[in-house]
């Protein structure tokens, strides 16, 4: 017949008992009435199959039985403690790790900024961000927080238990050096842009997708000869003169160095470009997750599951 084993609660009587040296002290430092205490030794004692406490003068006094207990009993209650302690660290933000995977575009431009300013305030949460991500099927997307894709790339085979939600708009822009053809032209329609070279970003860039999704709509075919990989790469291409580019407004702002000129296309309205952020579901989200959501200002939005 098996034996029963004594449950956690039982075991931290005990201790609180043999720590204390009385069943009136240890009933007071578990909020416990003295009947309460008395019955929860006597259901130990039965488990166990021997007496561990006997009286002595105004409290008790382990037998040797209780002393074969105590060691265990006592890593037990380290462990409790061990774990009480983590849970209000962790709900208090003192530790943590946020894990977020992002294209080269977001990483590098987008999230530093809010990054910068979660780690002010809290600074015990380690931060984990994967950026420059093309290809998502190459990575296990169960194994991070968030995920940050851009337009143009939704179509990811994201875990069961996540959400995408929009995060941010943008302006795709065109790009071209001071002094080429295009710079004395306040307007310019993607067909004009046909008669000059073009740089592309790389297969998987959403700015490429969403660019190309504008020209298939108005019925152009655009050849592609040139590719490089990344805003920076985009920039200095373009600059040397290879050709015109496509570039986010946020990217440009970081860029002020860069002597290019810019045009929205198609004018007037401009190729907008939205960011999203893939999201786990609210049951499997952190106490450090939450905090995020809530400082980039998605929080109620995902809550909502909307």
């Amino acid at each position: 017949m098996p034996l029963s084993t004594p449950s956690l609660e039982l075991l931290e009587t005990f201790w609180a008992v043999a720590e204390t040296g009385s069943v009136s002290a240890a009933a007071k430092r578990l909020h416990r009435s003295q009947p309460a205490i008395s019955e929860r030794l006597q259901r130990l004692n039965d488990i166990v199959g021997e007496v561990l406490y006997l009286p002595h003068g105004r409290g008790v006094r382990l037998t040797a039985a209780g002393e074969a207990y105590l060691a265990p009993a006592r890593r037990l209650q380290e462990l409790k403690n061990e774990v009480s302690d983590r849970l209000y660290r962790r709900s208090h933000l003192q530790e943590g790790v946020l894990k977020i995977a992002a294209t080269n575009t977001i990483a590098n431009y987008f999230l530093p900024s809010h990054l910068v300013e979660f780690r002010r305030r809290y600074p015990d949460i380690e931060i984990i961000l994967k950026g420059g991500i093309s290809d998502w099927t190459q990575y296990a997307l169960g194994d991070w927080d968030l995920l940050f894709i851009e337009e143009g790339s939704e179509d990811i085979p994201l875990p069961r238990y996540y959400q995408r939600h929009p995060w941010l708009q943008d302006e795709i822009l065109t790009i071209f050096p001071q002094d080429h053809a295009l710079a004395n032209r306040e307007t310019i329609g993607l067909a004009d842009l046909l008669a000059f070279p073009m740089v592309w970003r790389e297969d998987h860039s959403g700015v490429r997708a969403r660019v190309l999704q504008e020209f298939t709509r108005q019925g152009l075919d655009v050849p592609i000869r040139i590719e490089v990989n990344g805003v920076e790469a985009m920039g200095n291409a373009v600059a040397a003169g290879l050709g015109i580019g496509f570039i986010t407004s946020t990217a440009l702002r970081y860029r002020p160095d860069w002597a290019l000129c810019t045009r929205r296309l198609p004018a007037p309205q401009g190729i907008h470009w939205t960011l999203h952020l893939a999201v786990p579901e609210a049951p499997y989200r952190s106490h450090t997750l939450n905090a995020f959501l809530q400082q980039i200002g998605l929080e109620a939005h995902v809550s909502q599951g909307t």
